[in-house]
């Protein structure tokens, strides 16, 4: 079987980009990480930020037991690997209603990938709202993250991040609630994050593995 960097080049994903400071794409290091989800019989995939189809039918080629839910500001004007196994909703990931009515529709999920705003507060805002349908031993991966910061470009992006530090704080809760869990925050107690790993240009978030 082709890998997910292999069938990344062959779908003309960005994924594929090398990392400037460490020579690993994206897709490396999800083909490490999601290879335990192999075992299932069928997963689900949801992603923020599809616009192109581009890692839709990657995904789709890569785990034909996968069904995969797509969300875009745009509408979904590309030709699907297997249309059977793919579902498209046209809605803002601000719109964080119509983002939950999603999330209980197709009720729980083994990867969730935020590609979408790139920024600081939408990348929190879904992720309060999506991760709670995580299934167990499941990926929540925000993308993107130079994006938080100064240093990386001026773009439009990077101004509304400002420095960084709104991501660095929520960082910095998830890593407390890891450690301390109830005893830290009983309001945050339904989230089960199990785990963070960071990663050029990502973070994963993994929930508990029981």
């Amino acid at each position: 079987m082709a890998t997910l960097y292999e069938l990344g080049v062959k779908h003309k994903t960005d994924k594929t980009y090398v990392s400037t400071t460490h020579n690993l794409s994206y897709l490396h290091i999800y083909e490490r990480l999601f290879a335990s989800l192999e075992q299932y019989e069928k997963i689900k995939i949801l992603e923020i930020g599809v616009r192109g189809g581009n890692s839709v039918n990657m995904w789709l080629e890569r785990f034909p037991n996968a069904e995969v839910i797509g969300i875009d500001l745009c509408e979904c004007d590309f030709e699907v690997y297997d249309p059977e196994r793919f579902t498209f909703y046209q809605a803002n990931q601000t719109d964080l209603e119509t983002l939950k009515s999603i999330a209980i529709k197709h009720k729980s999920y083994d990867i969730i990938i935020d590609d979408g705003s790139h920024i600081i507060s939408d990348y929190i805002d879904s992720f309060y709202v999506l991760f709670p349908w995580l299934r167990r031993n499941g990926f929540y991966v925000i993308e993107d993250l130079n994006n938080n910061y100064a240093e990386w470009n001026v773009t439009r992006v990077t101004k509304e991040n400002g420095d960084g530090s709104e991501f660095d704080n929520f960082q910095s809760f998830l890593s407390k609630y890891i450690h301390l869990g109830k005893v830290f925050d009983q309001k945050q107690a339904k989230l089960d994050v199990f785990s963070i790993h960071q990663y050029p240009g990502l973070m994963v978030i993994q929930k508990d593995l029981t």
